[in-house]
């Protein structure tokens, strides 16, 4: 028995070995995407910033030698604006009323081609960046209601909400209620009433938030294929008090001086894309449910800027039912899917890895010492009850979009079960063999090496157990911060209320955390009987 016990321990010490290297060799190392032939491309929460990145991704592969990676769902434009200004993104697709959130002075102005002017020209100056000529579209914003709405009020103009807006709810995207100049209170000065009541969520919920009268009016998109689809009745801005809002495609200009040929194929956009086209490509993802990769693909074959034999095979079969559709989904982004689900392995792995290096000297010190376990639990404790966005987004604010950020937040969600069940097994050996120990002449050490940390084991292993579950869960959130992981799926197809894509994160997502609590568990009980 106590070679078993031998033999335990010395595969635990190999496996937290192993899990510091690897967390340490992969926090050190660049992402795939930080390849010097890889275009980092990234995009909003949106649907159209999605189809306009696979537009991007599909000229590129296809006319230059480059490799594209496309990182979805960043949170806002002002995001997207930062990461490009750190080089955590080479390019994506911003517009033009973006100036009026404070970057730099502008002119207040609603000419559509000064304020275009002004981008190219703040930004460049500002973080060197190149602001393409529109695509040829505006998404700027407008107000909708339903068309039953509109007859019973009468309403065709924003002003005429001033007698209702007092009884009425509004829908609105996470951001507009704190933008400075073009945000809600700027809005209710110039317009000079506000509503009953402010609903902020994701820009993808308010067509259906609207449709199902949980809010009255919603802030919305003039591109958004939600006004096509729910059949909204939007509202003349007659105070023109929003901004114009010019879609381009903004890239690093470091980029396209290491990679001029990336100029050419960019400007071949320009000015290609009208409003009702932006909308009936939107309108085929969001409603009719086809990936962006096929509708940005069969743009650009109807345009005959790409070859028709490069179109998925799903392209093929639009009306496939929902089985051959998710087998479709599977089979063309297999590599993608196992990309993603070995990114979110590792993610967990190196956050436990940490946690298990950092969270047994802190265990064991807690044991050891009263006052100073006291402070240790206490602060493992604050952390385990943050709210695992907030903690996540205050991460990226200090260490940057992407792994490293998803990897220390797992680390400190991980950190609390390590830590305390490191205690509580440390507390649980018995004074009786402590006793022994030191009669047999053993030091601290020994005695906490030979005999109290194998003795510890199934603790540990039950700590471990319940880090890794929570990790796997913590992890699904790393797209809101610029993360990989099968998180990126589901957040997509919650954006898109698209079920394949759901299920496709949510499924192995789900086996992951399954596998690994079987897993954990059974090492567990193998270690109990190797104590007996």
């Amino acid at each position: 028995m106590r070679i078993t016990k031998q033999k335990s321990w010395k595969v635990t010490r190999t496996l937290v070995l192993f899990m510091l290297i690897l967390s340490i060799f992969s926090v050190s190392l660049p992402s795939k995407a930080e390849a010097a032939d890889r275009v980092r491309i990234g995009t909003q929460t949106f649907t159209e910033t999605k189809v306009l990145a696979e537009i991007y991704k599909a000229l590129i592969e296809d006319r230059t030698d480059l490799s594209v990676d496309v990182t979805t769902d960043l949170a806002s434009s002002s995001l997207l604006l930062r990461s490009l200004s750190k080089g955590e993104m080479d390019m994506g697709s911003l517009y033009s009323g973006e100036i009026f959130n404070g970057y730099f002075e502008v002119e207040d102005t609603r000419d559509r081609d000064e304020v275009l002017r002004q981008a190219q020209e703040g930004f460049d100056k500002l973080w060197n960046l190149k602001w393409y000529d529109s695509l040829g579209f505006e998404n700027t914003y407008t107000l909708a209601v339903k068309q039953e709405v509109a007859d019973k009020y009468g309403l065709s103009k924003m002003s005429d909400l001033k007698e209702h807006a007092g009884d009425m709810r509004i829908g609105v995207d996470t951001t507009w209620l704190e933008r400075p100049t073009d945000g809600y209170p700027a809005f209710t000065k110039e317009y000079g009433f506000t509503f009953a009541q402010t609903s902020p969520m994701e820009i993808s919920l308010v067509y259906s938030a609207v449709a199902d009268n949980i809010v009255d009016v919603v802030l919305a998109y003039t591109t958004d294929p939600g006004l096509k689809e729910f059949n909204l009745v939007t509202l003349e801005d007659d105070k023109q008090f929003f901004p114009p809002f010019d879609a381009s495609t903004v890239v690093r200009k470091e980029l396209i001086e290491e990679h001029p040929e990336l100029d050419e194929v960019l400007s071949s956009l320009v000015g290609t894309i009208d409003a009702d086209t932006m909308t009936e490509l939107s309108y085929q993802v969001d409603v009719e449910k086809m990936e962006p990769r096929t509708v940005a693909m069969k743009y650009l074959v109807d345009l005959g800027l790409l070859d028709e034999s490069k179109l998925p095979a799903s392209a093929m079969h639009p009306d496939a039912n929902s089985f051959m559709k998710f087998y479709y989904y599977v089979t063309e982004n297999a590599s993608y899917l196992l990309h993603l689900t070995w990114v979110h392995i590792l993610m967990v792995l190196c956050g436990l890895g940490l946690a298990l290096v950092i969270g047994i000297p802190l265990g064991i010190l807690s044991a050891r010492y009263e006052k100073t376990g006291r402070v240790i639990m206490f602060f493992t404790n604050i952390i385990q009850v943050l709210p695992s966005m907030a903690l996540l987004v205050l991460l990226m604010v200090m260490f940057g979009l992407g792994f490293k950020s998803v990897v220390i937040g797992l680390f400190l969600y991980s950190l609390n079960p390590v830590v305390r069940n490191t205690f509580v097994g440390l507390k649980e050996v018995s004074p009786g063999l402590q006793d022994a120990g030191k009669g047999m002449g053993m030091s601290r050490f020994q005695l906490l090496w030979k005999v109290e940390m194998p003795l510890s084991i199934p603790f540990l292993m039950a700590g471990l157990r319940v880090a890794a579950v929570i990790a796997i869960g913590v992890a699904a959130l790393a797209p809101i911060i610029g993360g990989d992981g099968l998180g990126r799926e589901i957040y997509a197809g919650l954006n898109q209320r698209h079920n394949i894509k759901i299920l496709a994160g949510a499924i192995p997502a789900a086996l992951l955390a399954i596998l690994a609590d079987i897993f954990l568990g059974r090492l567990a009980e193998r270690f109990k009987i190797a104590k007996r």
